[in-house]
């Protein structure tokens, strides 16, 4: 049976000379990985490469049932849904999308039922991003709502305290934790959760602070998710914010 359904590519990789593997966030699949056969060369007809960028906003037409033995289903057709071309020419908002494009390969892991509200979640903020003027707080705001969809958003109920444990999710007052964060680190928790993407030029975090912001968020994944890992992209992120 012949699926067209919206998707949101999250990765590519290399499969042989010619062809590509990419995995893609489908709106009426989940998570999917298409075999692009031929797609690296220039005298194949058909599919594009540039359809397949990071957070590309495609729509894709598959059959279910044409997996090959290795689990790589074929597309049929693609167009682009929504176009990006802020993103691609852009060095900050490219390297923001190369960035939540790794964290969300490590946590969309397991084919399975689709997730209309992270899916919605994740194409609304990508649009964010194309359309609106660019903010060095977007992917830690992205970051922090992500963990909503994925079951750990930060307890609200205590906010009045001074530290946050990253391992229960909660505000508190000083705790023997090894997990705990407090100063202008929790502050900036607060700030985060306080606001919108609309909002983010309201609240102002310095580039040494934003940092480490950056790395609590990602050490609060790794507690709460197993197998999340280093993200490699970091780096990157860092020397264009510099």
């Amino acid at each position: 049976m012949l699926i067209e359904t919206n998707a949101i590519v999250l990765s590519t990789l290399k499969y042989g000379d010619s062809s590509l593997i990419a995995r893609c966030y489908c709106k009426e699949l989940g998570l999917k990985s298409f075999l692009l056969k031929g797609i690296l060369s220039s005298k194949k007809a058909g599919l594009k490469k540039s359809l397949f960028q990071p957070l590309s906003l495609i729509r894709l037409i598959t059959q279910v049932k044409n997996e090959n033995s290795e689990g790589l289903y074929y597309i049929k057709e693609a167009r682009i849904h929504f176009p990006l071309i802020e993103i691609p020419s852009d060095i900050k908002k490219n390297a923001v999308v190369l960035f939540l494009s790794e964290v969300l390969t490590r946590v969309i892991t397991e084919e399975g039922a689709p997730n209309p509200s992270l899916y919605h979640f994740i194409q609304k903020n990508v649009i964010h991003l194309e359309a609106k003027r660019f903010s060095p707080l977007f992917h830690l705001k992205f970051m922090m709502e992500l963990s909503q969809h994925l079951g750990f958003y930060p307890n609200q109920s205590e906010m009045e305290e001074n530290y946050f444990d990253l391992e229960s999710g909660c505000f508190c007052g000083a705790s023997p934790s090894k997990y705990l964060i407090g100063g202008d680190l929790a502050l900036a928790f607060k700030e985060l959760l306080g606001t919108n993407f609309d909002t983010l030029d309201d609240i102002s975090i310095p580039n040494v602070l934003r940092i480490k912001v950056l790395g609590v968020l990602i050490d609060y994944f790794n507690l709460h998710l197993h197998g999340f890992g280093k993200i490699k992209s970091v780096d990157i992120l860092h020397e264009i914010f510099r």
